[in-house]
C-alpha cells in the first residue's frame, strides 16, 4: 500500500477511534505499528457494533463512549453468543464474517486481560468471557474453495476476450449514455493498462495501484512492488501488459493534466472546484471495472479476481508452484495450492477423451 494511501486510511482510523471508549482507543493507538490502518478500521468498526449491541441490550445505561470496562468483565458466553447470533441473523453476516468480527473482539479483550494495566499493575480487565468462546469458522475444503473461485475467473479464451472488450467493444455498449462513454473515453488506456497488469502480473490490486512512475523497468519488463508488511520485490509482467501500460503512460500526463511532481501511475480524474488529481483508490478500481464486467457478462468478476485468473492461466502453462508463489508474493505455499484445483476438471476431461 502506497504512503499516501495509508495517511489516508489512518486519518480514518483516527475519526473512528474517538468513538470509542477510553480503553479501546488505547487498544487501537497501541496497535498502529503491528496492524495494517485497513485492519484497524475494521476493528473499529467491529468496536462500534459490539458497544453498540450492549447499549441497546441494556447492558449500559448510556453511551457507547462512556461504556465501563465493568460491563466488559461481567459478560457470560451467552452473552457473546446472543451477539454473534445478532451478526448472522440481523445482520445477516456469513459465518466467516461473524468470525472475524468475533476474533476482533477476541483481541481486544486479550489486550484488556494480558497486556494492559492499570497503576497497581493490575490487568484492566480481571476476567476474560472470550476465553471460553469458541469462534465458529465455515468449514471449507481447498476443493470447494477452488470451485468458488472458478466460477468468478476468466479462463482461457475470456481473458483475451475481455481485454479487448475494456479496448473497444464496451464503447458499443454505452454509445447511447453520453456520461459514461466520456468516461470511458478519457480513463480507458488507463483502465486497459491496470486490467492488464494485474492479468500479466498477479499483482495485488492495492501493490498495482501505489506504483510509481519510477518503479517501472521497461526494457526488464518489471515493476517493483511493496508486498504486505513493507517488503520491496520485483516482479515480471507480461509483453502485452508492458505495451498497454506504456500506452497508457504516452497520454497519462496530457490527459490528467498532471507534471513531473506527481509520482502515482494510476491516476483518477481531476475531481472538485480545483480540478484535484489523486491516486487512484481501490474502491475507485473496483467501480471503473464493475462497468466493464457487467456489460461483459460476467458481474462476479472483482478487480481481485483477476489476480486468480492471471493465477489460475499461469499453473495451467508451467506448472511450476514454486514459481508462482514468488510471482504472486505468498508467504505460505499452502496459499497458492489452491491453483492446483481450479481447472482440475477440465484436465480430467482432456485426459479421458485421450483415453477413449
Amino acid at each position: 500500500m502506497h504512503v499516501d494511501e495509508r495517511k489516508k486510511l489512518f486519518k480514518k482510523v483516527e475519526c473512528k477511534m474517538i468513538e470509542l471508549p477510553w480503553y479501546a482507543q488505547e487498544y487501537i493507538e497501541r496497535s498502529r505499528r503491528k496492524l495494517s490502518p485497513n485492519t484497524l478500521l475494521n476493528y473499529c468498526l467491529d468496536y462500534i457494533a459490539f458497544f453498540d449491541w450492549l447499549v441497546v441490550e441494556g447492558f449500559f445505561r448510556g453511551t457507547r463512549i462512556d461504556l465501563p470496562i465493568s460491563v466488559l468483565e461481567n459478560l457470560r458466553p451467552d452473552d457473546i453468543q446472543r451477539f454473534g447470533d445478532f451478526l448472522a441473523i440481523e445482520n445477516t453476516n456469513s459465518i466467516d464474517t461473524v468470525a472475524r468480527k468475533l476474533s476482533a473482539i477476541k483481541s481486544l479483550f486479550h489486550y484488556l486481560s494480558q497486556v494492559a494495566e492499570d497503576e497497581y499493575n493490575y490487568p484492566y480487565l480481571k476476567r476474560n468471557v472470550m476465553v471460553k468462546v469458541e469462534i465458529e469458522k465455515e468449514k471449507i475444503t481447498i476443493e470447494k474453495k477452488a470451485a468458488r473461485i472458478e466460477q468468478k475467473i476468466l479462463l482461457d479464451d475470456e481473458i483475451f476476450e475481455f481485454r479487448l472488450f475494456v479496448a473497444e467493444g464496451f464503447q458499443g455498449t454505452c454509445s447511447g449514455n453520453k456520461r459514461i462513454l466520456h468516461s470511458h473515453m478519457k480513463n480507458r488506456e488507463r483502465d486497459l493498462a491496470l486490467v492488464s497488469l494485474i492479468l500479466g502480473s498477479g499483482v495485488r490490486v492495492s501493490e498495482a495501484l501505489s506504483l510509481d512512475l519510477d518503479e517501472i523497468d521497461s526494457l526488464k519488463a518489471k515493476i517493483s512492488v511493496t508486498r504486505k508488511g513493507n517488503k520491496k520485490d520485483s516482479v515480471t509482467i507480461s509483453d502485452i501488459a508492458l505495451q498497454d501500460l506504456q500506452a497508457y503512460l504516452q497520454v497519462r500526463k496530457e490527459r490528467y493534466r498532471v507534471g513531473d511532481s506527481q509520482p502515482a501511475v494510476f491516476l483518477s480524474l481531476p475531481t472538485g472546484p480545483l480540478g484535484t488529481v489523486g491516486r487512484l483508490t481501490v474502491r475507485g478500481a473496483q467501480k471503473m471495472l464493475d462497468r466493464y464486467v457487467d456489460s461483459f457478462g460476467k458481474p462476479a468478476l472483482t478487480i481481485h479476481k483477476l489476480r486468480h485468473t492471471f493465477a489460475t492461466k499461469f499453473h495451467k502453462e508451467n506448472n511450476d508452484l514454486a514459481m508462482l508463489k514468488e510471482q504472486l508474493g505468498h508467504e505460505d505455499m499452502n496459499t497458492t495450492m489452491i491453483y492446483t484445483h481450479i481447472g482440475s476438471e477440465d484436465r480430467r476431461n482432456s485426459v479421458n477423451k485421450a483415453d477413449s
